[in-house]
């Protein structure tokens, strides 16, 4: 019995043992601690992809449209874009700054108008359905995804989809706080369980928000996905 005690005693002082070892010559070790540990940045790149709809007045026949997204920081620099036509899609992708441009062009040269929405760390944002009139720029609505962590919420009550949370987003040591509305049409998910209430939203968790862009930093959610 001793000596069986004695060897479990060994084998444990020896997987500590391999452990600091492994720490102190700056071997990589992915350990999982659960929700909440290690690094919470999100993704660099972020997405925008958007609908041409109309130009009004009619763009000459045949010309093409390039969709440039400057950033602004110290100066303007343009980054990335796309080339495509009315009535055709346009996705663009790039390390976006969050007050990103959208600047349309016929032909890449004239300037038919410009976009300007708040562009969130990592997230994806399709912008519906978009008509030019007289170079100014309208759309439907814009759908977004993103995620981050849980920095604080308001439900409605304990049984209730409703409510507000706000999230926050870290990427490259910087944050952005959103917003994020609850209403009676927000699907609330974590795994197989659905139709949670908001109440099951943990601060401090890590989600993932489909919904429509508001003002400002500010998301109607559409699903609350609990990561």
């Amino acid at each position: 019995m001793y000596a069986k005690t004695s060897s479990s005693a060994v084998k444990i002082y020896l997987f500590f043992l391999f452990i600091s070892l492994l720490a102190v010559s700056g071997c990589g070790l992915d350990i999982d601690f659960g929700p909440g540990n290690g690094n919470d940045d999100v993704e660099e790149n972020e997405v925008i992809t958007g609908f041409i709809e109309e130009i009004i007045p009619d763009i000459g026949e045949g010309s093409s449209l390039v969709v440039k997204a400057s950033v602004v920081k110290d100066e303007t620099v343009a980054c990335c874009e796309d080339t495509t036509s009315v009535r055709d899609d346009f996705h663009i992708e790039g390390n976006l700054d969050p007050k990103v441009e959208l600047e349309i062009l016929e032909n890449g040269d004239s300037s038919l108008g410009t976009i300007r929405i708040p562009v969130f760390p990592g997230a994806t944002i399709d912008i519906q359905d978009i008509t030019i009139e007289d170079r100014v720029p309208r759309w439907d609505y814009i759908n977004i995804s993103f995620e981050g962590q849980v920095d604080s919420k308001n439900c409605v009550n304990d049984t209730s989809s409703g409510g507000t949370i706000r999230v926050k987003i870290s990427s490259e040591g910087s944050e952005t706080e959103v917003t994020v509305n609850l209403t009676s049409r927000t699907d609330i998910e974590k795994g197989d369980e659905e139709e949670l209430p908001c109440e099951e939203i943990v601060d401090g968790r890590k989600v993932r928000v489909d919904g429509k862009l508001d003002i400002g930093e500010t998301v109607d959610a559409d699903l609350v996905e609990i990561l």
